[in-house]
């Protein structure tokens, strides 16, 4: 059951209105994003999903339209991204096995063992490495892609981009030379589950 008050926020979001938008906004930003982060357990990552929510419903204001009450809407709007941003995460890592798993947890430290421990550890190196990434030079970046997530040959990625086999190599070695220095405190786990990377 919605309010007046809620009724008055949605009609004027879905007729434009930025000031109920960001009335809205700033109502429940922070609410939002500590229960985000209850399930990724992340600052930014909680930020980014609940902004995501935001950004939706605005570019998509005309169609704003809830049968429950506001509040109920936007917990729940945000429960769902969490889920599926947890879900893609975890299918990243399906085909950990049972050994890896164990050196893993062992690494992790005993205080913060838990049911969800390599789940966690699993989504921060995900990040961690795609951050890394994100800041190589792009060429190098490319052919860094290329070789370790694509698993292209040397030969093949000088082919595809009308390089020389060299270049390619010495690409690959500045972007892992790079990659170790920004990841070097995940270092132990890298080099356990992202060996075809390192």
């Amino acid at each position: 059951m919605r309010s007046k008050a809620e009724e008055h926020i949605i009609e004027s979001i879905r007729e434009g209105d930025y000031k109920s938008y960001e009335l809205l906004f700033k109502s429940y930003y922070s609410s939002l994003c500590r229960y985000a982060k209850s399930f990724v357990h992340e600052d930014a990552t909680a930020e980014d999903l609940v902004m995501e929510l935001f950004i939706k419903i605005w570019e998509s204001k005309e169609q704003f339209v809830i049968n429950n009450s506001l509040n109920a809407y936007l917990f729940r709007s945000v429960h769902n991204r969490c889920l599926n941003y947890l879900t893609r995460a975890r299918r990243r890592f399906n085909d950990l096995d049972d050994e890896t798993v164990e050196k893993l947890n062992a690494l992790i430290p005993a205080d913060t063992l838990n049911g969800s421990s390599l789940e966690y550890n699993a989504i921060e190196l995900l990040k961690e490495i795609e951050n890394a990434m994100a800041k190589l030079p792009e060429e190098c970046k490319r052919i860094f892609i290329l070789s370790r997530v694509d698993e292209l040959s040397h030969k093949q990625i000088a082919e595809k981009l009308n390089l020389s086999e060299n270049t390619v190599k010495t690409q690959i070695y500045r972007a892992l030379i790079k990659m170790r220095v920004s990841l070097k405190d995940f270092l132990p786990f890298l080099l356990l589950i992202l060996s075809n990377y390192f």
